[in-house]
């Protein structure tokens, strides 16, 4: 088969596309088609070797695939050959292929009329999204959101899923002009520029004095501080990326007077219980059938142009989910 592979740490010139093994399912897998796979940020991190663990050589990126069934392994009972699906592999690796293996406990069943190329927009940035709002944050009815990055991919489904499920003011926080207008576009109700000096006033202001409920941030750094400086009193913070590359570091004390909390997330903990991971995107896809929620296409790539590929999601251009299809 034809895939992506580095075998050196690098710049996108390391990306080569190239043959590779054909994979073979083991048991509890199954063998995919490779209709089309989405990018991350971890793609990019794994390949500067800046992942929260080394970068195993030679490595195929890709955390996510949507597809068809060719083949399945021994003790698969719950998919079947022909059968189109998607989901996030557990190595974070494989998707930039035109074969791929997934254990059939991540694999979800695309619905009919669904293209391959909306449905791999779904299960890593969507799932990361339900679960900042409902596991971690545990938004409640009229509660005010603060969203960092909001015109990218989890950014956008934070937006309508927060607006979905009934949030009260939604305060999206981007940097140019048209990813404002695209976050209005989305359902938030504020657009700042977090360049600006007084956002966090601003963000007071858009909700009525209090500040926001909930913050959801990828950012870290400066953003991270004007934030929890607009959070209400029992607001709760949740980082789950730092783009920035900026720590901030949290003392318990000053988050005693405010009852501020501040939660950490990383999408392969819910991934550990595949059950609740497949109940999660079966309610996105449910939710995407009924017009609640939309999967945003950025851009779509071919398989062989992954310097350029990985190059327009660090140009953080992108409205939405980069794809690159074989």
């Amino acid at each position: 088969m034809k895939a992506v592979r580095f075998h050196e740490l690098g710049g996108p010139e390391v990306l080569k596309y190239e043959d590779a093994p054909d994979p073979m399912p083991g048991p509890g897998e199954v063998l995919l088609k490779v209709e089309a796979a989405g990018l991350n940020f971890s793609d990019i991190a794994k390949r500067l070797g800046r992942y929260l663990e080394p970068t195993p050589l030679p490595f195929t990126p890709g955390s996510e695939a949507a597809g068809t069934v060719l083949a399945v392994g021994e003790g698969v009972n719950r998919i079947v050959v022909g059968d189109r699906v998607t989901g996030v592999f557990p190595t974070r690796s494989g998707g930039y292929a035109e074969l791929a293996v997934m254990p059939e406990a991540q694999a979800v069943k695309i619905p009919s009329g669904l293209s391959a190329v909306d449905a791999v927009a779904v299960p890593n940035q969507g799932a990361t999204a339900m679960s900042l709002l409902s596991l971690m944050a545990r938004l409640a009815p009229g509660e005010s959101v603060l969203v960092s990055a909001a015109a990218g991919g989890v950014g956008g489904w934070i937006i309508a899923l927060a607006r979905a499920q009934g949030a009260g003011r939604i305060v999206a926080l981007t940097s140019t002009p048209a990813k404002r207008a695209e976050t209005l576009r989305l359902g938030a109700d504020t657009a700042l520029d977090p360049a600006e000096p007084a956002w966090s006033e601003a963000v007071r202001a858009a909700t009525g004095g209090a500040g926001a409920d909930v913050f959801l941030d990828s950012v870290g750094g400066a953003v991270f501080r004007g934030g929890m400086q607009a959070l209400a009193p029992f607001g709760r913070a949740v980082v789950y990326g730092l783009a920035s590359g900026e720590r901030v570091d949290v003392t318990p004390v000053t988050l005693m007077r405010p009852c501020q909390m501040v939660g950490g997330f990383h999408l392969d903990t819910v991934m550990a219980r595949p059950e609740r991971m497949r109940a999660m995107l079966d309610d996105l896809f449910a939710r995407a059938a009924r017009g609640e929620i939309e999967p945003r296409i950025a851009r779509v790539f071919p398989l062989n142009e992954p310097a350029a590929a990985q190059t327009y999601l660090a140009s953080r251009e992108a409205m939405g989910k980069i794809v690159i299809v074989p």
